[in-house]
């Protein structure tokens, strides 16, 4: 039985355990089992067991915005983990002064919503009177001046060049705080020994910010995979499905074609593939460096 100290502990627990479960655990609950019917959103559920989950799985749309998902990891994640670990490196050796105004300037896209960012920068690649193209076409490269938004080819790598660009100044910060705590005395040590800052960087700081690399990769990959308000407004998944991704294919079974219970299987699928990138990398990637330093 409880005491009457834990009893009054668990008291305060209740309003915010209360808040969740009616925000957050109720409706994934009700998406869970929604999964298992078919529903127009007006009409009353009818169970159809796994269904909607043997459809899915036999459904090309679904693989195609899984692919274009897949491929975004590049622009998420990838390209902003690189750029972000070296544009740290570089404003960390800045003066203070600049370092300042640069890492502001770097994090600032990280400090507006997705979706704004979105409708800027469709109108950023717009092909008749967007800035883009009119410097292309300025400086004598009308040849590559493109719609990039209604190119099958490039609409989705120019919707990952916005990701990169948002992500690559909230990964350089995450950097950054991680070079601080490296003790300024290995980096002397190591030049004492003849490394170079070359190898300084690979041998010192690159293992000494696993735990920050951890963090850059969960967040960012999960990101990837929940991504949706960027893309809605910059390409609604088009031109021809080249820009889907999953989670827009739920808002389009839902909230275009009525079909809850199938966009509910396509939430769970989500869930699901986030829950595994979370258990992967917290399996093998350290969050702590080696000899606990």
């Amino acid at each position: 039985m409880l005491d009457a100290s834990k009893f009054r502990n668990l008291l305060y627990v209740l309003p915010s355990l209360a808040v969740y479960a009616a925000f957050v655990l109720l409706p994934i609950l009700s998406s869970i089992g929604l999964g298992f019917t078919q529903w127009d959103g007006i009409s009353a559920p009818i169970f159809v067991g796994l269904k909607n989950y043997t459809t899915l799985f036999a459904d090309p749309v679904f693989y195609t915005a899984l692919w274009n998902n897949l491929v975004l990891l590049a622009f998420y994640v990838a390209l902003p983990l690189v750029i972000g670990l070296i544009l740290a490196v570089v404003v960390t050796s800045i003066r203070t002064t600049e370092q300042l105004a640069l890492r502001t300037l770097y994090f600032m896209p990280y400090v507006m919503p997705t979706a704004v960012l979105g409708i800027i920068w469709r109108w950023l690649y717009n092909p008749a009177f967007g800035p883009l193209n009119q410097a292309l076409k300025a400086v004598g490269l009308k040849a590559i001046a493109l719609p990039w938004l209604g190119s099958f080819a490039f609409a989705l790598p120019a919707v990952g060049m916005v990701a990169t660009w948002y992500y690559a100044g909230f990964c350089m910060a995450i950097f950054m705080s991680g070079l601080q705590r490296i003790e300024p005395s290995l980096y002397d040590a190591a030049k004492v020994d003849g490394a170079t800052p070359v190898q300084s960087f690979r041998y010192i700081s690159v293992p000494s910010l696993l735990p920050e690399v951890r963090i850059v990769l969960l967040l960012t990959i999960i990101a990837s995979i929940k991504s949706f308000d960027l893309i809605f407004t910059m390409t609604r998944g088009g031109p021809a499905n080249s820009t889907l991704v999953p989670n827009l294919y739920m808002y389009q079974l839902g909230f275009d074609l009525g079909r809850y219970g199938y966009a509910s299987a396509v939430a769970v699928i989500g869930a699901i593939l986030i829950f595994l990138v979370n258990g992967a990398i917290h399996r093998f990637m350290p969050a702590h460096r080696q000899g606990g330093q």
